[in-house]
């Protein structure tokens, strides 16, 4: 166990690290970030629906994820760009290089206006969940001109001319050289940008949505999190993959189809109860802890753990406890699997319905984000009751050697 943990902190985390700290890197990771209150946002319409199914007269608020969650791409295409250019100490060009993401991405979408009215139809899933990968690629591509121009300037730094008279000519060629490329691909090659980044990323977001994509994600994040690595280091990816996958399935339960991602947002409700590697078991137990360190931790933690905030309590008895290192295996494997095929074989609905709301309870969050079914929050349950399984004697066997710890030091000390 020593060897892994030796091997896995002198190589694999400084590999993360290198990653999560990487130019490219922080800059998607941030514009996830920062579109998360929009998420949030429509966790209001999504319960208020489940009102309206019992009081059909009330008034539809949808408008208001449409508006938020249904815009994400619009703002990572905006803030990807803006993040790069604040990060390379040209806030004076942020804001430009924000809207000129705005105008590749809006390129991209090879709007077409009517003889008739001359106005142009706007695909609103592209602006959404839908369009992130392509609005992180456009802000990529439009943050790497600004990157290459950043130093630019056409005056001298005695120039009489004012800094904001400046700005506007020294960002004239980052915004022709965004939207050129944008045209060549749109109008000259007759490409749909948003199909070709759907088609280059099929493999990864194939592969998630399969029992083996499910399974080997959460134990990743599980083991790099027993090591001490949270799990929001994989956030960029796992929630633009999510993201993506609950919009295509709103959009087919809206238009009578099934919803068929698997692993779409809120997955981890029934994976991470508690918080990640399912907690909220292990800080029931520690109540009833005999060492005196672990029954402290369990009174300071189970509160936060009842709404999946578990950092004080994993890294106060998990990250790096050998005792702790099986059941984390065993939970991700088994809690992710069965969940996987309880929903593919129709036990339980797919997640379909927008609900960001990570601090809620998992039964509330997996009724509502199922559209009010049931057999979900059953599901949640189970897994607790399998977490808690799983847990109990490797939990046992810790307090005791933790107890014999205290112990010895208070004879050591002669109490």
């Amino acid at each position: 166990m020593k060897r892994i943990e030796a091997w896995i902190q002198s190589h694999l985390v400084p590999i993360v690290k290198k990653i999560s700290d990487n130019f490219w890197f922080s800059i998607v990771a941030d514009a996830v970030l920062y579109i998360v209150p929009f998420s949030m946002v429509s966790a209001i319409p999504s319960l208020w629906g489940i009102i309206r199914k019992f009081v059909p007269t009330l008034p539809d608020l949808t408008p208001l994820s449409t508006y938020s969650f249904g815009l994400i791409g619009l703002f990572v295409v905006f803030v990807i760009p803006f993040n790069a250019l604040e990060k390379l100490g040209r806030k004076d060009r942020a804001t430009i290089a924000g809207f000129t993401g705005i105008g590749a991405f809006l390129l991209c979408m090879h709007m077409k206006l009517a003889p008739a009215t001359g106005l142009a139809k706007i695909n609103m899933n592209y602006l959404g969940a839908p369009g992130m990968f392509t609005a992180i690629v456009v802000g990529l591509v439009v943050s790497l001109v600004y990157k290459l121009m950043a130093k630019f300037s056409f005056f001298g730094e005695d120039s009489p001319l004012p800094d904001f008279v400046k700005n506007w000519f020294d960002n004239i060629i980052a915004i022709i050289i965004s939207l050129f490329i944008g045209w060549i691909l749109v109008d000259i090659c007759n490409l749909n940008v948003f199909t070709l980044v759907t088609m280059l990323m099929k493999p990864v977001t194939g592969f998630a949505q399969t029992i083996w994509g499910v399974m080997f994600i959460t134990l990743l994040q599980n083991i790099f999190y027993f090591f001490g690595v949270s799990g929001w280091v994989f956030t960029p990816v796992t929630r633009t993959i999510t993201q993506a996958a609950i919009a295509e399935n709103t959009a087919a339960i809206a238009a009578g189809k099934q919803a068929t991602n698997i692993y779409a947002y809120g997955f981890s409700r029934y994976t991470m109860i508690g918080g990640q590697a399912c907690t909220l078991p292990l800080a029931f137990m520690m109540l009833f802890a005999k060492s005196r360190k672990n029954k402290l931790l369990g009174k300071a933690t189970i509160i936060p753990s009842l709404f999946n905030i578990n950092e004080p309590l994993f890294y106060g008895t998990v990250v790096n406890n050998p005792f702790m290192f099986i059941p984390i295996i065993l939970i991700s494997i088994i809690t992710s699997g069965l969940s996987w095929i309880v929903m593919h074989f129709g036990f339980a609905s797919i997640n379909h319905v927008m609900f960001d709301m990570n601090f809620a309870p998992n039964a509330v969050s997996a009724f509502v984000m199922s559209g009010g079914d049931w057999r979900n929050v059953v599901l949640v349950c189970v897994n607790f009751m399998i977490a808690a399984l799983i847990w109990y004697p490797f939990f046992k066997a810790s307090d005791k050697f933790e107890l014999g710890k205290e112990q010895a030091q208070l004879a050591k000390e002669g109490k």
